[in-house]
């Protein structure tokens, strides 16, 4: 059997690159050769013990690559396809798959999470999982499929965007996305909020109409003098931060949309005026992983609305990665790639 180089968390806080066994596809499944594999702040979460993980395992959800073998019932792909992952399983057989809600299946998993995912240089996945790309997409930029069909779903999630007031908090790769696309989509004014300066000087770049550090203003203040008197139509937290979540709900106008999307700590709370919920008429709208949107992320790709050089700031190896989950980030960094 062959050896492949992957990096292993044993453990929360504890990782390393080591060489293991290139997995063989049972009847099923798909060999892939990793090109591309996206960090996201939830291969963070599982380095620390905070997301849903199971322990040793490869992380890496948002990757890309070619087929290198396949079982002997996959009819879907063939070796030399080039494609990208849906990382998220469900079992098709529980009352959630069965009212079209697989990825609220009972007995979900996730590739990179609860199985060996994408910082390795091969990885094994059901043939279900794969998609084949467009020839003219790089595998780069195909990195980026799974986060975008996330946010895909999100905007599902919200509804209409043409002509509302719309604020962004977290102007990461995935708030940066969210604002391409909701510009594209009609929004009449977009704020974004982060407390990275150079996070929001690429907002301003990518057609933010305002972009405030909350270290630096009264948040509420600011939406009301500058953007608009009767607050926002819709915020997107796309930064897991529970002081983020407090202010959405300070400006969020009435009738007005609060999605979570960005990851929260798993035992967090925050304290809700209920009255307000109920006066404003306000709706709190969370967002969970992908369900059918990974061809319409492909097609957002290939029509080039999202701005891939502008989202992709660093390409590193998987000793760089472990490198990083460690804490030491790359100065500036936004999406950060593993390539192979």
């Amino acid at each position: 059997m062959s050896i492949m180089k992957a990096l292993v968390i044993i453990e929360p806080r504890k990782a390393e690159v080591r060489d293991v066994d290139i997995p063989e596809p049972r009847d099923n499944e798909v060999l892939v050769r990793v090109r591309a594999c996206g960090l996201c702040q939830t291969d963070r979460h599982i380095y620390e013990g905070e997301f849903l993980a199971k322990y040793p395992i490869i992380p890496g959800h948002e990757f890309s690559g070619e087929v290198i073998d396949t079982g002997k019932n996959v009819d879907m792909v063939r070796k030399g396809d080039r494609v990208v992952i849906d990382p998220n399983i469900s079992c098709g057989r529980c009352y959630y798959c069965r009212s079209g809600m697989k990825h609220l299946c009972e007995n979900w998993q996730g590739i990179g999470v609860t199985l060996n995912g994408g910082f390795a240089e091969y990885a094994l996945v059901p043939q279900e999982n794969v998609y084949i790309m467009p020839r003219d997409l790089s595998f780069e930029a195909a990195s980026l499929t799974e986060p975008l069909a996330c946010i895909i779903h999100g905007i599902d999630r919200i509804g209409m965007a043409i002509g509302k007031t719309i604020a962004i908090f977290g102007a990461g790769p995935i708030g940066l996305m969210f604002l391409q696309l909701l510009r594209h989509f009609g929004a009449s004014k977009i704020v974004v909020f982060d407390i990275n300066d150079y996070r929001l000087e690429v907002a301003k770049k990518l057609s933010a109409d305002y972009v405030y550090n909350p270290r630096d203003i009264d948040i509420s203040k600011a939406i009301i003098d500058e953007v608009n008197r009767y607050g926002i139509d819709i915020v997107v937290e796309a930064s897991g931060s529970l002081e983020a979540f407090k202010q959405a709900l300070k400006i969020v106008g009435y009738s007005g949309r609060i999605l979570v999307f960005g990851v929260p700590p798993r035992e967090s709370e925050v304290g809700i005026r209920l009255f307000d919920v109920y006066r404003k008429e306000i709706s709190i709208i969370g967002s969970f992983v992908n369900p059918y949107t990974m061809y319409r992320a492909l097609d957002i790709l290939r029509a080039n609305i999202i701005s891939v050089n502008d989202i992709i700031t660093h390409r590193v190896s998987l000793m760089e990665i472990l490198d990083i989950l460690k804490g030491n980030i790359p100065r500036n960094a936004i999406k950060i790639v593993s390539v192979f």
